[in-house]
């Protein structure tokens, strides 16, 4: 697998499918494997993994990207709502924060006096000023 994983990142930055950069291609990626193995016995198989697992990360972040194009596109309002974090300490508060953000359509701005800003998407109007359906109850 590592074999193929180096052959096709070769040819990515080659830019070339003909014979010889093919040839070329095998014999760079069977050096690059077994110099590496040489220097860094198994290693390498970790980094590979490690690597592959990034991009899935990264090509899996551009997906969520695209989905939330149709809030720009579609009729949506937006608006700031303050939530109150007072008696909360740093750690709390980031962890409140980062929660609020994972949520659809909200996402954390700043702290201020001892509250959080959101920024919140809606249907109406509203909706998008009010904080009913940001934060609700206690999480500490």
């Amino acid at each position: 697998m590592i074999y193929l994983f180096i052959l096709f990142l070769w040819l990515g930055f080659i830019g070339s499918l003909s014979d010889s950069a093919i040839i070329l291609g095998i014999i760079v990626t069977i050096l690059v494997v077994k110099i590496s193995e040489f220097f860094l016995k198994e290693e390498i198989i970790g980094f590979v993994e490690l690597f592959i697992s990034a991009i899935g990360r990264i090509i899996e972040m551009y997906k969520m990207t695209f989905k939330s194009i149709k809030y720009i596109f579609k009729k949506s309002y937006c608006g700031l709502v303050a939530i109150n974090v007072e008696n909360k300490t740093d750690s709390e508060k980031a962890a409140i924060a980062n929660c609020i953000t994972l949520t659809p359509g909200t996402m954390f701005v700043l702290e201020e006096n001892n509250n959080l800003i959101i920024h919140k998407f809606d249907k109406d109007p509203d909706a998008a000023h009010s904080s009913k359906d940001v934060w609700k109850g206690e999480l500490f």
